[in-house]
């Protein structure tokens, strides 16, 4: 994680001051590829010094500074913003952080200036912690899914996430690079408990947030939550947890299906409805009867080679792509910066299918996306067959309300335990059935497994 710091804080009216700003690698590995805009408020001049700061890696716990120098016109306060702070972090996931700001204040003239109002500090975000799933069977491992709210309107960063007590967790440490405000991220562990009955645990977390002064913040929070723990289908009837849990603790697991969510909404494109599509799904998903057969997992403003890891990473069973496509049939990443990136539809598809042994759906939810569909499921080898079992995407553009509504309607058939032919029949009848969508209902179009004849 990087932490941004600036001093002085204090400044006088009308004179030139340097300002020190202080870049802090607070993880445990190199950050490469900073990139920071600094965006002055009306009132406050940058008299030298350029406003964009490149800086190509920061080591661990090392630190970095950089220099301009500001004169402010008049007494009062100013905040310093960065409208594009961003980074590659440890993992070499794409970090950027919307929210950092710093306050200065510009004292008259011959006079001293004061402390800070404690005013302009930001009070630290209280992270909210639910627990997933059914439970667990006393002595077996078993998937313990946590979810990590933030209902503030602050993003905090370098979550870990520690399970301790009565419940024996791996991985021992769960991470969350960000975490903007009002947003979700799910951590899974798998989980194990000899206790029976509903075990208590306690969930730990330290976080970083910019607390308007300039300085990041650390802060711990503790969370006790329970999971109902059986040891069989006798003992459950007995066990101080519902019935209703302990059917679902003790029925048979089915295999866990992972839909992979990934998502580009470059900052030079028209801005899509994206966040509330990923937020829609994992609704449906939750009030599923199904939900502890699916996993979904959600990657935004990728890159190319996000992508690839992300498929390596998750083995995802759907890919779902939602973001930009232009007439040529190419699909929008982003760059380091944020801005654009086309990708060809051919070697995306060879991408898909090298993993076609468990991938069984790509879905794309970007206008003119049907040529990299069809494309997904057509045979390409001369040996044996890679092609995808099923693709979707779309002949046209397609309106935001009717793209989310195509999503949702999709995913509350899969989550139901369709198939992808029986989903892709229920989605486009929901565009059709309301007067607001039914102009989109044929925009997505359905592609099957095209095997060589020759």
């Amino acid at each position: 994680m990087i932490a941004i710091s600036v001093t002085p804080l204090r400044l006088v009216a009308g004179q030139r001051t340097r300002l020190d700003i202080r870049f802090t690698n607070t993880g445990a590995g190199s950050c490469r590829k900073v990139v920071f805009t600094l965006g002055m408020p009306p009132g406050l001049r940058l008299v030298s010094g350029g406003d964009r700061i490149d800086i190509p890696v920061i080591g661990p716990g090392a630190h970095t500074v950089r220099s301009v120098t500001v004169e402010p016109a008049e007494a009062g306060e100013y905040a310093l913003t960065s409208p594009n702070f961003s980074y590659r972090d440890e993992d070499d996931w794409p970090v950027r952080d919307r929210d950092w700001r710093a306050v200065l204040v510009a004292a008259n003239p011959g006079r001293v200036p004061g402390p800070v109002p404690v005013s302009v500090l930001i009070p630290a975000p209280e992270l909210k912690v639910e627990r997933e799933g059914a439970g667990l069977l006393a002595g077996e491992w078993a998937q313990l899914p946590i979810l990590v709210r933030n209902p503030s309107g602050v993003t905090v960063s370098d979550v870990s996430v520690e399970i301790v007590g009565s419940v024996e967790t791996n991985p021992k440490l769960g991470r969350i690079a960000a975490l903007p405000g009002g947003k979700a991220a799910r951590l899974r562990f798998d989980a194990r408990s000899h206790d029976v009955g509903l075990v208590p645990f306690t969930v730990c977390l330290t976080y970083s947030y910019a607390d308007g002064s300039g300085l990041s913040r650390r802060i711990p929070l503790k969370e006790q939550l329970h999971v109902p723990v059986t040891q069989d289908a006798d003992a459950a009837q007995h066990a101080p947890v519902s019935s209703t849990v302990a059917t679902a603790v003790t029925r048979p697991r089915e295999p866990v299906r992972t839909v992979l969510f990934l998502t580009a909404n470059p900052r030079n494109l028209k801005e899509l409805r994206l966040d509330q599509e990923l937020r829609l799904i994992e609704q449906e998903l939750w009030l599923s009867v199904n939900r502890d057969e699916f996993r979904l997992e959600s990657q935004v403003a990728v890159q190319l080679p996000d992508i690839n890891r992300a498929l390596y990473r998750y083995k995802p069973q759907i890919v779902h792509f939602s973001g930009h496509g232009d007439e040529t049939g190419r699909i929008y990443v982003e760059d380091e910066l944020g801005y654009s990136k086309p990708v060809e539809p051919a070697g995306l598809a060879k991408l898909f299918k090298a993993l076609n042994d468990t991938i069984r759906c790509v879905l794309v939810n970007a206008c003119h996306s049907q040529g990299l569909a069809r494309a997904v499921v057509r045979d390409s080898s001369d040996t044996a067959s890679d092609a995808i079992e099923h693709a979707i995407g779309m002949r046209y553009p397609i309106g935001d309300v009717a793209a989310v509504r195509f999503s949702v309607g999709f995913y509350q058939a899969i989550f139901g335990g369709a198939t992808v032919p029986q989903a892709f029949k229920t989605a486009p009848a929901l565009l059709e059935s309301d007067a607001e969508t039914m102009v989109d209902y044929e925009v997505p179009q359905l592609f099957s497994r095209q095997l060589s004849t020759s």
